[in-house]
């Protein structure tokens, strides 16, 4: 069931990239009033169609998450998920701007590839 780690970290990291577009426009909503301000930010996600389908996808990828960790080894299934969850939201920003592509890109990759291999391979199969 190793598979569902991978496809929770597909399905996180694609839409936590769509979550980062689709609120880029909350930055221009401006209240003095704490309550208006909250308000205004809650009506933007619910109306704003680019935050909210990624976000019900996101959630959709927490149950398969869960889901997971009753059928995968827990101490393994948790940085796998998680660190290729954020190689993959990274490579879906080099993707939309290629100049993030650096040699300190390459090595952090290296490194989280490196130990998400290693937590693989130690455990008892």
């Amino acid at each position: 069931m190793f598979i569902l780690c991978l496809l929770t970290a597909f399905i996180w990291g694609i839409t936590n990239w769509f979550l980062k577009q689709g609120s880029t426009g909350l930055k221009q909503i401006k209240y003095d009033n704490q309550i208006k301000q909250f308000g205004a930010e809650i009506w933007y996600f619910f109306t704003n169609a680019q935050y909210w389908i990624p976000f019900l996808l996101n959630q959709c990828g927490s149950v398969l998450y869960y889901y997971s960790l009753s059928k995968t080894d827990f101490s393994t299934a948790v940085p796998v998920t998680n660190a290729l969850t954020l190689l993959i939201t990274y490579l879906c920003d080099v993707i939309s701007r290629p100049q993030l592509l650096n040699s300190r890109f390459l090595i952090g990759m290296l490194c989280v590839t490196s130990g998400v291999a290693l937590c693989v391979v130690s455990k008892p199969h």
